[in-house]
């Protein structure tokens, strides 16, 4: 486990633990909130890696169109131009899109580039000196 993962599992268990020592309302809607950012921040990971696996996915089978195309012409005897060699490059279609192409990392959050477990850590610090101060 990453340093930072593990820092910021030790805080999520610290800010549960503090809640439930003396457990009342405002620190029980303060976790909940907590529940609510990291769930909201979970799902928006989860749509950007289906976006992400159906765009390879199209790509892939794009590919495999592509060598079964070539394949066949190769079987019933026929021979490949020159620029056929770059897989589709006699067929009329566009260039195989590269893995290099493939989306990435998902971009940093709107949060001015904070990762979400900085932006979560940052968070639970807030709220505890918020209720100890007893603002």
């Amino acid at each position: 486990m990453s340093k930072e993962k593990k820092e910021l599992e030790d805080a999520v268990m610290e800010e549960f633990e503090w809640a439930l020592q003396d457990p009342n309302t405002e620190k029980i809607r303060q976790l909940g909130e907590v529940v609510s950012i990291i769930t909201t921040k979970l799902t928006e990971a989860i749509s950007e890696l289906q976006v992400t696996t159906g765009q390879l996915r199209s790509q892939l089978e794009s590919l495999d169109s592509r060598v079964s195309s070539l394949s066949s012409r190769i079987a019933s005897g026929g021979t490949i131009s020159p620029g056929a060699a770059s897989l589709g490059g006699g067929m009329g279609d566009e260039p195989i899109p590269t893995m290099a192409k493939a989306p990435t990392a998902p971009p940093p959050s709107a949060g001015g580039g904070m990762s979400m477990m900085g932006e979560l850590k940052q968070l639970l610090a807030a709220r505890r000196r918020k209720t100890e101060t007893g603002d």
